[in-house]
């Protein structure tokens, strides 16, 4: 009895094992297809994020369209949900390219037998045309097929019938590199895939068959074939009715203008985007570009120029900055604006800058606490000589005041007291100083000199506006931004204290007064900070402003540099710039008054008032730099000005409007000519009594002259005409109190 149980015993043992290996050899294989449906990846073609375009695609700040650019992946994508495409589009294309969609996991086993057996192809479901399109796959071969209805299990089991159906329709080829069926909605019959009617979604449906065969713009007549070509099939199946076929729509070209080329072309530049749009890579860009203000500002270049009518001034570029974040809201590059794409542009082009720099060398002074906006500066026509040898420059008023402080040389753009301010500061770290604000330059101080605070260097409008926005915010510098999701640096340049007394000497229009009068172009009522600029020769008219929300500059001249006759910027730039604030931003905030306490000063000297002193006014200082001594020694007994040494030659000048006289102390003599350190060639071709150098000085009375030594004749008027002789001469000049010397040289050429 035993023996025979035991065999049955161990029979049924070994079934019961083997039952629960292939049990468990069915578990796992079901928890490792599981596992490879839920958990392993997609391709990286299926993997990007929904919605992602293939095209560049820029927004403006509110999301409208301000142009769609070519990348290498596409001409046109612009993806949208399911329910945004319409009824007709989604259904034609199930019943074209798959009838039983909602019914079958990702493979159709009746269509695959049926292409299997009758070699006729159409197998692919609409699952595994994504697929296909998602992997880049090309060929006929059977590993690749089996590979992709793997992956359409995939997809299948992870994502819902609407969205591979969305995925699908947004990405199908429609010809002419239109990537998915809003794109071609828009560039074959200018609507939204929402608003397609029945024709046009039969038309587009059958495209994808053959896109490039099919073109409708280069091939309309086998486009049009395979429109009734579909018709014929989707009425066969009974998706439309027989006996109405509906009509053939009319294809035409759509493609969406750039309505702000200048704008993309600056911030291709920032991004360092290479060669044209083909480079840009897919994606959504949200600029800070505000469209609005955009054909505003657009409309006012074109309407100024035209206003203008004149021939030697062709072109305007307008940029407008909001101060908070340095976002760019309007830029013009042209007058033509759109219509000029590709072409110059204003903003971006290096072009001299005339006066507009002179706000950051005093503002250097003044933080280096060597000047206040009460410092007096020579403006007279020998001041530069003592501070540049061989740098002659004038005011364009074409005259000298004599006198002028800080406030007023600053507000009436006066060169000689800019150039005098760089002497005394350094030419080389003032040009240092301003580039730390951003402003880039079109060469190195060692091609510039003293000239460039004058305007002798390109810089670009975007940068002197970025620049003028860090004014505009107390001091800070922050990098000029065209994306909203640009978190530029920020940093300090300057102090709030410095930048408020600049900031408010670019808002009195009194102190504008000798250059442009009260009445111009930017006498803005309220606080409005503004600076012109007109480069040598009326090449370039600037003007550069900001109230507490924007800046706005504004340039106009010709793209080919040729000059505009006598075209100052009060002329040409400066009404641009009023019309820009007026009418596009009449609600601006003005700026803030200086929280700085304010002296009276003396209008002459900038020194505390004196009795006879005949104008006072209240001034801005940085604390601890108040004038201390007042300006007694600035008038004489009858209460005429009299003014230190350095404005002699003023004072015996026409130009002298105050009926000043100078001091007259011992110590006040002085060589006035020659000048120090002179050279001077001779003139084989002139004779020697044409070739004679002038001695003067300050106080002739009493003067003995020595020459090398030599004893002089006691000149007549203090003027000494002497015949240039070859060598190195020294020129010394004695009152009994003081001694004075000057070295000059003379030399064959």
């Amino acid at each position: 009895m035993s023996s025979k149980s035991e065999p049955v015993t161990g029979w049924r043992e070994r079934r019961f094992r083997r039952r629960c290996f292939f049990l468990g050899l069915t578990l796992a294989g079901l928890l490792g297809v599981y596992g490879w449906l839920a958990l392993a990846p997609l391709p990286s073609g299926l993997r990007n994020t929904p919605g992602k375009p293939l095209s560049a695609t820029f927004l403006d700040r509110q999301g409208r369209l301000i142009a769609e650019l070519a990348s290498p992946l596409a001409r046109s994508h612009r993806p949208v949900a399911l329910d945004a495409m319409g009824p007709w589009v989604p259904a034609l294309t199930i019943a074209l390219e798959d009838q039983r969609f909602y019914r079958h996991c990702g493979v159709d086993a009746l269509a695959t037998l049926r292409a299997f057996f009758l070699r006729n192809g159409g197998a692919s479901t609409i699952t595994q045309q994504l697929v296909k399109m998602g992997t880049g796959r090309r060929g006929q071969s059977y590993t690749a097929k089996i590979r992709e209805a793997l992956v359409a299990f995939q997809i299948e089991w992870r994502w819902s019938k609407a969205r591979i159906l969305e995925e699908y329709l947004n990405r199908l080829p429609y010809g002419n590199r239109m990537i998915g069926i809003e794109a071609a909605a828009q560039a074959y019959f200018g609507k939204t895939a929402a608003n397609l009617n029945q024709p046009e979604a039969l038309f587009l449906a059958g495209l994808p068959q053959a896109p490039s065969r099919l073109n409708p713009w280069k091939r309309p007549a086998a486009a049009e074939t395979q429109y009734h070509r579909t018709v014929r099939l989707l009425t066969a199946r009974k998706q439309l009715e027989p006996g109405n076929p509906p009509p053939v729509p009319s294809i035409e070209c759509h493609l969406p203008r750039n309505l702000a080329p200048q704008y993309l072309d600056a911030l291709q530049q920032e991004l360092g985007v290479k060669g044209a749009s083909p480079g840009w890579h897919p994606g959504v860009y949200r600029c800070t570009l505000d469209l609005d203000l955009q054909k505003k500002v657009q409309s006012l270049a074109r309407g100024h120029i035209a206003k203008l009518h004149r021939a030697d001034i062709s072109q305007a570029g307008i940029v407008i900055l909001d101060n908070q974040t340095g976002a760019v809201r309007a830029l013009v590059g042209s007058k033509e604006g759109p219509a000029d794409p590709g072409g110059e542009n204003a903003a971006t082009n290096y072009r001299n800058c005339g006066s507009t720099l002179k706000p950051f060398l005093y503002l250097e002074g003044i933080e280096r606490r060597k000047f206040t906006a009460a410092t007096v500066f020579p403006d007279t026509a020998d001041a530069i000589r003592e501070v540049y040898l061989d740098y002659d420059p004038h005011n364009f008023v074409l005259r000298h005041l004599g006198p002028v402080r800080l406030r007023e040389a600053l507000g009436s753009s006066l060169n000689v007291p800019a150039v005098v301010a760089l002497g005394q500061l350094g030419a080389r770290s003032v040009f240092s100083r301003i580039r730390a604000w951003g402003v880039r330059f079109d060469r190195p101080f060692e091609g510039a000199g003293a000239g460039f605070i004058l305007g002798n260097v390109g810089v670009r409008l975007l940068d002197l506006c970025g620049a003028y926005a860090g004014l505009a915010r107390g001091g800070l510098r922050q990098k000029t931004t065209f994306l909203e999701e640009s978190l530029p640096a920020t940093g300090r340049i300057a102090s709030e204290e410095g930048v408020s007394i600049i900031s408010d000497i670019l808002c009195d229009n009194e102190a504008r007064f000798y250059s442009f009068g009260l009445h111009s172009p930017v006498a803005v009522p309220g606080r409005v900070a503004v600076k012109t600029g007109t480069s040598a020769g009326y090449r370039d008219a600037w003007t550069v402003g900001f109230t507490a929300k924007h800046t706005v500059g504004v340039w106009v001249g010709n793209f080919n540099a040729s000059p505009m006759s006598h075209a100052a910027s009060v002329l040409a730039a400066a009404p641009l710039w009023r019309a820009v604030l007026d009418e596009c931003l009449p609600e601006d905030p003005h700026v803030p008054e200086s929280q700085l306490p304010r002296t009276s000063v003396c209008a002459l000297s900038g020194l505390l008032p004196a009795g006879a002193s005949t104008k006072t006014l209240s001034e801005l200082f940085l604390p601890g730099t108040q004038p201390a001594e007042t300006a007694e020694s600035w008038f004489g007994p009858e209460g005429r000005p009299l003014l230190p040494e350095t404005f002699s030659g003023w004072c015996r000048s026409r130009e002298n409007h105050i009926q000043a006289s100078v001091r007259n102390h011992p110590e006040a003599l002085a060589i006035l000519a020659p000048r120090k350190d002179a050279v001077y060639l001779l003139d084989p071709q002139l004779p020697a009594s044409q070739q004679q150098v002038e001695f003067r000085v300050s106080q002739p009375e009493g003067a003995r002259w020595k020459l090398n030594g030599e004893p002089l004749l006691p000149p007549e008027g203090g003027r000494v005409l002497w015949p240039l002789l070859e060598g190195q001469w020294t020129l010394e000049v004695s009152n009994g109190a003081t001694t004075v010397t000057r070295t000059f040289s003379v030399k064959s050429p």
